[in-house]
């Protein structure tokens, strides 16, 4: 059996699982490349990625399986905890039995992909509205956030269609990686950890008054502060305006 490595990359699961049926490889274990850890009873073996076996997996997830199921996966991919083994196995059950594969819950593999799943799209959710922009002195919009999954390529996706006629930055400081907009297209890159941006000169002014807002209309008798974090995690404040002092 064999520890099977990949560069990390969403294609290049899906080239473990071409690897798999047109390779014969056999995986004891799935594992970033970055995040190996070598283990005693088996050897590990480099998947390359390669975008046009990634492409013909990916639809034929879709044609064979569901497109839900295509989602499943992505969003599972997307989670902080490794999962690769279980979306691994589901998209294997998936070829045998088709669409059905997301009523199989008895499967502890196919119920780690929807929690996964699950987790990763209501945490982009919640973000969606929580994500605060301030404006930059170079007229772009700037958003920092420290999401728990990588929520980024999500994020970047609703706020192209909501904010479409203006360029906007979403930084994830986390994983010093950020989605820039330029009014037209979003890009996805790789950030400098000490990267920072100056503030349009109206805009601390701007922010004060949210936040006196924000106090103004707070009922201070009916605060319940475990259906706040529930709503509203601990760790989206830090990035949000009302909770700066």
């Amino acid at each position: 059996m064999l520890a099977v490595t990949f560069d990390g990359s969403y294609e290049g699961f899906l080239c473990v699982v071409y690897a798999h049926y047109y390779e014969g490889v056999e995986p004891l274990s799935i594992q970033s490349e970055e995040n190996y850890q070598t283990t005693l009873d088996a050897v590990e073996f480099f998947v390359a990625t390669d975008y046009q076996k990634a492409k013909r997996v990916q639809k034929a997830i879709c044609d064979k399986i569901s497109i839900d199921a295509d989602k499943n996966l992505v969003y599972a991919y997307m989670a902080e905890s490794n999962g690769f083994m279980d979306m691994f196995r589901y998209v294997l059950l998936g070829f045998k039995v088709g669409r059905e594969v997301d009523s199989h819950l008895q499967k502890d593999y196919v119920l780690g992909v929807h929690k996964r799943a699950r987790y990763v799209g209501h945490e982009a959710h919640l973000l969606s509205g929580f994500c605060r922009f301030a404006e930059t002195k170079q007229g772009v919009f700037y958003c920092d956030i420290s999401p728990v999954n990588n929520v980024l390529p999500i994020l970047a996706e609703h706020f192209q269609d909501r904010l479409m006629n203006q360029a906007w930055i979403i930084h994830d400081k986390k994983r010093h990686m950020a989605a820039v907009y330029d009014g037209n297209n979003y890009v996805i890159a790789d950030v400098p950890k000490n990267v920072s941006f100056e503030y349009a000169d109206r805009e601390e002014q701007i922010q004060k008054l949210w936040g006196a807002f924000f106090k103004s209309v707070t009922i201070k008798e009916r605060i319940n502060k475990s259906l706040q974090r529930n709503n509203l995690p601990l760790h989206f404040r830090k990035h949000m305006t009302e909770f700066k002092d």
